[in-house]
């Protein structure tokens, strides 16, 4: 398998470290735009080096693209690539609107090109669990879902991601993650009621914080929390059923934690204290799906689905009324 990565900041980075790790693939070329750090990365992992698309599919032959770019590129790059006939594995959100991630989808039926999308959430085991005890019956018929996300506002070196022209902004970019969960757990979303809060302080410090309502087409109210206002990452999960309910918070789940003096050298620890971690699980699924062996467990009609909800939300924010997407099973 030849792939090709997009992208050379913290995603493309951490998805050529597991690439290089997979038997069977070989990464062909990296495409960036910073000549220098991208000549950096390259040396790093022993490839060649292209500022376009277009040279590389000259100079190489490739299977698959993996782009990991910001939001706003996606839908130009899925086109091109489509065009070109070859794979597609794509960041999420998959597009900026559901209207683009549509057209990214028709292209790619046209041309005969399998388009994946990175939803990573799907492949850590806390939740994939978590959807299998809830398919199974476990908590019973479920009731109120209680989600939270959270992270530090975006540094100024990811300064794009606060750009909500660039990355659709904390529902959508943030959001995505939970809204497309939910939806593949419990069921199509019907109605969808949020608020947004943003502050900045006069030295430049900001936040933001959303709260998301969901009524599910069966009845089922989920309450997400989503925060750009926290110190480090944060995640938890409450399912409530008629006879059970099902509890994660990834604070009390991490199994070693290293504290050390500010002025004393720091270890890292991994995040993940699995011999395969999620982004690791995710990319060999990936190439499970390339090969035709597997269907992929997250379809591009589902990412699209995901983002409709951040739409909803963001609209119902702005108007300060409850938005429905389903009305008699159909999508508004």
């Amino acid at each position: 398998m030849k792939i090709a990565v997009i992208g050379i900041g913290k995603l493309g980075q951490r998805h050529l470290t597991i690439w290089s790790q997979l038997q069977g693939v070989e990464i062909v070329g990296i495409v960036g735009r910073d000549p220098g750090k991208l000549q950096e990365v390259c040396d790093r992992f022993g490839t060649a080096a292209f500022t376009s698309v277009e040279d590389l599919l000259s100079q190489k032959n490739v299977d698959a693209f993996d782009i990991c770019t910001p939001t706003d590129t996606h839908l130009e790059l899925v086109n091109q690539i489509a065009q070109a006939q070859k794979h597609i594995i794509c960041a999420k959100p998959l597009a900026l609107t559901s209207h683009d991630a549509e057209e990214m989808i028709t292209i790619c039926q046209q041309n005969n090109v399998q388009l994946l999308v990175s939803h990573t959430l799907r492949f850590f085991p806390e939740y994939a669990n978590a959807k299998e005890q809830v398919e199974k019956g476990a908590i019973g018929r479920p009731g109120v879902i209680r989600m939270s996300r959270g992270v530090p506002y975006p540094s100024k070196d990811r300064g794009w991601y606060a750009d909500e022209k660039r990355s659709g902004g904390l529902f959508l970019d943030l959001g995505v993650h939970e809204f497309e969960w939910i939806q593949s757990t419990f069921g199509d979303v019907q109605r969808v009621m949020a608020k947004l809060v943003k502050h900045a302080d006069p030295d430049g410090k900001s936040v933001e914080y959303g709260l998301v309502t969901l009524r599910i087409t069966d009845g089922t109210i989920v309450h997400i929390e989503l925060s750009w206002a926290e110190t480090s990452f944060r995640s938890s999960f409450e399912l409530t059923g008629d006879k059970g309910m099902i509890t994660y918070n990834h604070a009390e789940a991490t199994p070693v934690k290293l504290e050390r003096h500010q002025n004393e050298s720091t270890d890292v620890l991994p995040k993940s204290m699995l011999k395969r971690d999620p982004f690791v699980r995710q990319l060999e699924h990936f190439v499970a799906c390339l090969t035709g062996k597997l269907d992929p467990v997250v379809s591009a009609a589902d990412a699209v689905a995901a983002i409709r909800i951040a739409e909803a939300a963001k609209k119902s924010a702005i108007e300060g009324q409850p938005i429905t997407l389903l009305e008699g099973g159909k999508v508004l």
